[in-house]
């Protein structure tokens, strides 16, 4: 069986959309029972270290989604070649049968003033997708839920595979924070629904000594976030890297005193689920899978709790005064991309037989 996967995402910074088409197209690339091409919907980029063939179709994203919206051109075979299955890892592929179509989350169709405008554009083509033979992979049930019950998508059409978590090297901590005893550490690229504002605000309710770490790409919240910072009585309690490689993300997890997450709405969830691996505790919102995964193992906040900031300076409290339960250390271990790979082959060749 021919597959297509869409590598676009691995010539943009390291989000968690990267670490999926990284880790995935790793295990696919290894195995012998499929017969593995990339495909590029860009002129601009390299993707680097790949070991297999890629075909570049010189059309922007953003012309093709806007075809989408209304028909199958660019088609599969135009964008892939000769492949029986085409995976688009980013929200989009062509809406016909023998596609398969990852939806990280549903931001574009209900909340696109969350997310970056890139993302909420492809809203009508997502529409499309829905009405369309292609086969729908969501990383959560609440992802596939949401589509189902909101969007009317058809639920055979819909299938949760979870992603793995890749395994986390042993790692010396990150050493960037020295006027201060401890650190918590947000990750992820600055946008709205990340809500990192109210991270910075949280820092007030805490103990003097314990500094924040902003690791991640500027988005559309900067604004914000820069004021918040500005407001703090010592702003030097909040460090910045918007440039951070896997090595020097799980250099900044591994040495916090924990991981914190204020978002409003999430697809999968990587960074806590990481954090966790590294045996970081966590202060989360009840968001994207975290209450399928581990809701029974932490006390997360209600993503619309009235008074937020408080409610997520005691989560963030707890973490600083806890551990990581063994239980819920095992049970993010065993989120394998062996297993999400097993899952995608299996889905692949229901497309394919459409």
């Amino acid at each position: 069986m021919r597959v297509g996967l869409d590598l676009t995402p691995l010539l943009g910074p390291p989000t968690g959309i990267y670490q999926h088409t990284r880790a995935l197209l790793d295990e696919l690339v290894a195995r012998d029972d499929i017969d593995l091409r990339g495909w590029l919907l860009t002129g601009r980029g390299r993707a680097r270290g790949l070991d297999i063939p890629v075909r570049r179709l010189r059309v922007p994203g953003s012309v093709a989604q806007q075809t989408w919206r209304f028909g199958n051109v660019p088609s599969r075979r135009l964008i892939a070649g000769a492949v029986d299955v085409i995976h688009g890892i980013n929200f989009l592929a062509p809406p016909s049968a023998g596609s398969v179509v990852t939806i990280h989350d549903t931001t574009p169709l209900t909340r696109a003033d969350l997310t970056q405008p890139s993302v909420a554009a492809k809203a009508g083509a997502i529409r499309r997708l829905l009405r369309s033979p292609a086969l729908i992979h969501v990383p959560a049930q609440v992802i596939a839920d949401e589509l189902i019950a909101d969007h009317a998508a058809h639920p055979d059409r819909v299938v949760v595979v979870p992603h793995g978590i890749r395994p986390t090297p042993a790692i010396g901590p990150y050493a960037g924070v020295p006027s201060y005893r401890r650190y918590l550490v947000t990750v992820g690229r600055t946008e709205r629904r990340k809500r990192v504002p109210v991270i910075v605000e949280m820092l007030a309710y805490l103990p003097s000594d314990v500094a924040l770490v902003i690791a991640g790409p500027i988005g559309n919240d900067e604004a914000d976030v820069e004021a918040a910072i500005r407001d703090l009585d010592d702003p030097a309690r909040v460090v910045r890297v918007t440039e951070a490689t896997d090595s020097l993300r799980d250099s900044l997890i591994a040495g916090s005193a924990g991981l914190v997450l204020a978002s409003e709405y999430e697809g999968f969830g990587f960074t806590p689920l990481e954090a966790i691996q590294l045996n970081v505790p966590i202060a989360a919102t009840a968001v994207g899978a975290l209450p399928e995964l581990i809701g029974d193992g932490f006390e997360l906040v209600a993503p619309r709790s009235p008074d937020l900031t408080a409610a997520l300076a005691s989560a963030a409290q707890r973490a600083l005064e806890s551990s990581v339960p063994t239980d819920i250390h095992h049970r993010v271990d065993s989120l394998r991309w062996a297993d999400a790979a097993d899952a995608m082959v299996a889905l692949y060749r229901r497309a394919s037989e459409i």
